[in-house]
């Protein structure tokens, strides 16, 4: 396969239609965390794990009980392709391509897709993503098990940055002015205070920053 080289990006995904091809672990994954983001899933597959069932039965998603057919992708924007048969998920993969619809190769032939998923841990509106390209899913594992305790520390920052910054948002002229504040609050110092744990010093540091701004505007 040609090396690619991919473009990091989030997907707002709440109301997009997904079809996941396939009825196992996987799929069951894949299904949750796109409904965790709002999106429309249907399943394709003769069999399906209790998971998946139950997401069924309280009505989360649908499912097509019956072999893959190119017709069921029909108006999906995103096609994933899970199934434990290399050519199954080539067809469907295919299929959703002529259809212009993105597709994650969560199982062989991995090369046919067009985004990957990375692992990640969210904390709220925290979000870390890491991913190896594909050459060592088991690193990014790992790698994702370091950034939970970053998340632990950095989440509950952000929950007292987002009142500030509404509060401070037209006391600037320009963006760029915005930007210059935030570099210049968020110092080494301040971020320092957050890592031990001292969120009351460092909020009012940056609320000291917040007033300084404002005495010279």
């Amino acid at each position: 396969m040609k090396d690619r080289t991919s473009y990091p990006a989030l997907l707002w995904m709440t109301g997009k239609r997904v079809c996941i091809v396939g009825g196992g672990q996987v799929a069951l994954h894949r299904a949750e965390a796109m409904l965790e983001a709002g999106a429309l899933i249907r399943v394709v597959a003769p069999e399906a794990i209790d998971g998946i069932v139950d997401l069924v039965a309280a009505g989360r998603i649908k499912w097509y009980k019956e072999p893959f057919t190119a017709s069921m992708i029909q108006g999906a924007s995103f096609v994933v392709c899970a199934t434990d048969d290399p050519d199954v998920n080539r067809r469907a993969a295919w299929a959703a391509k002529s259809m212009g619809a993105m597709v994650n190769m969560a199982a062989p032939p991995l090369e046919l897709s067009d985004f990957t998923v990375p692992a990640s841990v969210r904390r709220g509106d925290l979000l870390f993503t890491v991913s190896t390209g594909g050459a060592c899913p088991e690193l990014s594992r790992q790698l994702r098990n370091d950034l939970e305790s970053l998340g632990d520390i950095y989440a509950p920052w952000l929950e007292r940055l987002v009142p500030i910054r509404e509060e401070i948002k037209d006391c600037f002229a320009s963006a760029e002015e915005r930007r210059d504040f935030w570099r210049k609050a968020l110092s080494t110092d301040v971020m320092a205070l957050v890592r031990e744990g001292k969120l009351d010093q460092a909020e009012e540091l940056v609320r000291n920053a917040v007033d300084c701004s404002r005495a010279e505007s």
